[in-house]
Order: C-alpha cells, then structure tokens, then sequence
C-alpha cells in the first residue's frame, strides 16, 4: 500500500524592506512551510555597449520585489 502526499503551493511578492515576519510565522502557524525566498523584478539603469562583444558600460541595478515560496500538505 502506498501513500500518496499532495501539496498545495502558495507564492506571495514582497517589496523590499517589507516586514516579512509576521506574514511568515502567520503563514507557518497554518501549516504552509518557507521552501524559497528569491529576488525578482530586476530593474537595471545605465548603459551597455554590446557591439564590444562582451558587454562594457556603466550600469546598476536592483531588485524591485522579493518572491517567498511555501508549500502545504494536503
């Protein structure tokens, strides 16, 4: 006999600097477990010269939001 395992999966986006405590312990207190917290939305200013062939210029950039990853069993 074999026993299956399902997961319910839930992706919230954070700005930078949010408090993301309270969302995760809440979230945890649920039952829905932290599996990946990733950097999204990169937002690059300045300049790049391709036509060099390996990408000389100025630039910055930063990451506009924050995804957190949770899974559930069902």
């Amino acid at each position: 006999m074999s026993i299956l395992t399902y997961y319910k999966y839930k992706i919230i986006e954070f700005a930078p600097g949010q408090n993301m405590e309270k969302t995760f312990n809440d979230l945890g207190k649920d039952g829905w477990e932290l599996v990946s917290v990733v950097p999204i939305g990169l937002k690059i200013e300045g300049y790049s010269d391709v036509t060099l062939g390996y990408g000389g210029g100025e630039s910055s950039g930063k990451f506009e939001k924050i995804a957190a990853y949770f899974k559930k069993t069902c």
